[in-house]
């Protein structure tokens, strides 16, 4: 990791009162396989709390976004994962995730030629530690192991 980025994240660990772990791919390993290379970390417990969901944001996003909100919402709800959607002018461009009457997403369509939907994928996820059963370390798309859990 270079020298300057490490300083980075070593001023927001103190900031923020909390540890940043990061890890480097050798080789793309998708959305959803670089979680393996995490999952000692995210799964990590002790005597009096067990493993904790987790966010998980792709490496485009930058945002200013209340988490804490996103976080409470997904402890309601009792889900095993929660997607932060948008809606964009022009879906064909993104991962459109289409939804249920619930809210629930019944199936993602990356960059749609016809239009599918206009609600895409923020890239900003909240994981509980159970998705990690169906994480390998090979490239793998978190969408599709999210969409597999569903069925």
């Amino acid at each position: 990791m270079p020298h300057g980025f490490k300083q980075f994240l070593e001023t927001y660990e103190e900031e923020l009162g909390m540890t940043i772990t990061c890890s480097r791919e050798e080789e793309p390993l998708g959305t959803a396989g670089p979680l393996a290379l995490a999952k000692n970390v995210l799964l990590k417990s002790t005597a009096s709390a067990p493993p904790q969901p987790f966010f998980m944001l792709n490496s485009d996003v930058i945002c200013d976004y209340p988490f804490k909100g996103l976080l409470d919402l997904h402890m309601s709800r009792g889900a095993e994962a929660t997607l932060m959607v948008t809606r964009v002018e022009d879906p064909s461009k993104y991962g459109v995730v289409i939804l249920d009457d619930a809210g629930a997403v019944s199936r993602f369509v990356e960059k749609p030629k016809t239009f599918v939907g206009d609600t895409i994928n923020g890239g900003i996820y909240i994981l509980s530690p159970s998705v990690l059963e169906r994480v390998e370390l090979r490239p793998m798309s978190i969408e599709k192991v999210l969409i597999i859990s569903q069925v």
